[in-house]
């Protein structure tokens, strides 16, 4: 009878959760309903994916060493190491883990499992791998850099002295959690270090554990009753696979979910004038950019370079299409992190962006091919720049569509596009965008926008670069990025920058706790309704 009872209370709550949004009451209390675009998730192994919805369910599948909190994002806290050390010579960190804590499988968690973690992200060598490997390590020198030289200590080396945050700023990052070595180990099939398991199942210690997902269409995550920090408010975490912003819209207004994403600004406008939900911006570690191929001979020069940002609607944006999803900012070093500035000192001067033109002996403009992402708020933004560059004599043939592999090959003439990073550090952002080591066509550093632009970055920029990422004073280190933010600006460098990355999301005003991370760990064991 009791089988029977359980049955038949499995299957109701299936075919709820089948049931079109349109006829489903409110959510219930305990349970998070979370709209989102599942079409770019390919799985859930924090070492493989790359992608913001991923990274949020991961956060809370998963434990890391070091916590970033939401609200003071600078400073690394304990999570499962409850503290560390550093050695005078700064290039080892000997982390202490904390006791107590069981995975979802019920196997405890020990320092041979945050060994054996940190060990796998760097052998699998994805693209996440790159938040430890650009310390110095590699998949030859792992074994002897990462150890665990007991069962509650784990001891990393770096090759290279690199200011502290860096590191400890990488092992916060999702591509770091710790995974449960036993149940992979049991799971591993043909050498994949459970790669296949991971695709559809958690190994992890989180405050959630994984129910049920089904790509592009449902994920459920149930409270852990174990989580070292005691179970979550929520049951339940129900995300749904809802790509129109309209559809989010709609159900976020009915009750029908509790957070809406990847809205438009259309509807993220009419959601809060609608007063049912609150809309969050999150600042991102990224940018709005505009890319000159330095290999054409009329978009290398500097005052056309300079021209150019005399052509972007900069206040215009802001009121508009930009509301929700940026702010305003021509420096390299994003708001909130050493070193950054609030100076813009352009603006959107038509007569300006001429008189540079003719002095670079363009005084007739010139026409170039434009790609941009037909996306909001990318495509409108170029659609901006495409009219004032007529303005002053630039024909612009704006094509949409996905042209970020001619961009990574440099074969474009003009680009758009965003960026985002997740180290909280401005190291992150400069490394892309102010160094370009090797401008060859054969070196193949796509990995460096300004290489994809063929910037050949000043010298004197790239040295106060490499020189900040190993300096261990941060007084020091904050004089230097605001050294290089106005050598940046100064160079009228091939990548201009308009607006800061943010991502906004709708949140119903019942629920609190739910805050947007900057480097996209957003938790859920915060989250509670209430009125």
């Amino acid at each position: 009878m009791k089988r029977r009872s359980f049955l038949m209370a499995s299957a109701m709550m299936v075919s709820t959760l089948a049931m079109p949004l349109a006829v489903q009451a409110a959510t219930p209390k305990d349970q998070l309903v979370i709209a989102t675009n599942m079409s770019s998730m390919r799985g859930l192994d924090p070492n493989e994916l790359n992608q913001l919805e991923s990274a949020e369910i991961v956060a809370n599948l998963y434990e890391r060493l070091i916590v970033l909190s939401a609200d003071d994002i600078t400073k690394p806290q304990p999570g499962i190491a409850e503290s560390w050390t550093v050695s005078d010579d700064g290039k080892t960190f000997t982390f202490k883990i904390r006791s107590g804590v069981t995975f979802h499988s019920g196997n405890p968690l020990t320092a041979k499992d945050v060994e054996w973690s940190l060990r796998r992200l760097v052998k699998l060598g994805l693209a996440p791998s790159v938040d430890l490997r650009q310390w110095g390590i590699t998949d030859k020198n792992v074994d002897e850099l990462i150890k665990a030289t007991d069962d509650a200590t784990v001891v990393l080396q770096t090759p290279e002295v690199w200011n502290p945050n860096l590191i400890l700023f990488s092992l916060a990052s999702f591509s770091t959690s710790i995974l449960d070595s036993q149940l992979l180990a049991k799971n591993e099939k043909n050498g994949d270090m459970g790669r296949e398991f991971l695709q559809t199942n958690d190994a992890g210690s989180g405050p959630y554990s994984l129910r049920t997902w089904r790509v592009n269409d449902l994920l459920i995550s149930d409270a852990f009753k174990d989580y070292w920090q005691g179970a979550p408010k929520m049951r339940r975490v129900i995300l749904r696979h809802m790509p129109e912003s309209s559809g989010q819209r709609l159900q976020l207004e009915a009750g029908d979910v509790d957070v809406a994403t990847r809205l438009s600004s259309t509807d993220l406008a009419a959601i809060e004038a609608g007063g049912k939900a609150d809309i969050q911006k999150t600042p991102g570690f990224g940018f709005y950019y505009l890319a000159l191929n330095q290999k054409d001979e009329i978009l290398s020069k500097p005052k056309v370079r300079e021209a150019f940002r005399y052509l972007i609607d900069y206040d215009g944006l802001a009121n508009t299409v930009m509301k929700y999803y940026g702010i305003k900012q021509q420096t390299i070093i994003p708001g909130g992190l050493p070193g950054a500035s609030t100076d813009n000192p352009y603006k959107l001067d038509i007569d300006k962006a001429k008189q540079l033109l003719a002095e670079a002996g363009y005084p007739d403009g010139f026409s170039k091919v434009y790609y941009a992402t037909p996306v909001t708020p990318e495509y409108e933004v170029a659609q901006s720049l495409q009219a004032n560059a007529a303005k002053a004599g630039i024909k612009l043939d704006l094509q949409g569509g996905d042209h970020i592999g001619k961009f990574r090959n440099r074969e474009f003439e003009i680009f758009s596009a965003r960026t985002g990073e997740r180290l909280p550090d401005p190291h992150a952002v400069l490394a892309s965008y102010a160094t370009n080591p090797n401008n060859a066509d054969d070196a193949k550093l796509s990995g460096l926008i300004a290489w994809r632009s063929a910037w050949e970055v000043p010298k004197d920029i790239q040295d106060m670069v490499t020189a900040a990422a190993h300096e261990t004073d941060q007084e020091k280190r904050a004089v230097l990025y605001a050294k290089i933010n106005k050598a940046y600006l100064d160079a009228s460098p091939a990548l201009i920058t308009s607006f800061q990355r943010t991502d906004a999301k709708a949140v119903r005003k019942e629920v609190k706790g739910y805050v947007g991370h900057s480097t996209w760990l957003t938790r859920w064991d915060t989250v509670s309704k209430g009125k």
